[in-house]
């Protein structure tokens, strides 16, 4: 559970909908401190989050860990995500944009991927 750090990233494959987020969940033991969680959704699911959401909503995600791995330029690389099973909108729409309204600015250079 934890709020999205920015709009969701919907696109087109094949015949399947694909929507992807980031997901910014609070550290238990350092509050100040936040982990950034990818989740990849698809078709009904990635209609539905791309439609509804937006950053700042409190989402609960039900899912499978997956493991990209790859090379690029002989450094191996990889990736750890959630494909989600169920996407639970929690909190209004108030409530998500007043943690807009509060998160701090700066862009995307604060997530680290």
């Amino acid at each position: 559970m934890g709020n999205l750090a920015r709009d969701p990233e919907n696109k087109k494959v094949g015949d399947n909908q694909v929507t992807r987020l980031t997901v910014a969940v609070n550290d238990v033991v350092k509050k100040d401190k936040a982990h950034y969680i990818d989740v990849e959704t698809w078709n009904k699911t990635a209609e539905n989050c791309a439609k509804y959401l937006a950053k700042g909503r409190q989402v609960l995600v039900e899912g499978r860990l997956f493991q990209d791995i790859w090379e690029k330029d002989g450094k191996k690389n990889s990736k750890i995500y959630i494909k989600a099973d169920n996407v639970q909108f929690l909190g209004g729409k108030k409530e998500a944009e007043a943690a807009v309204a509060a998160a701090p600015s700066g862009g995307d250079e604060d997530i680290p991927f």
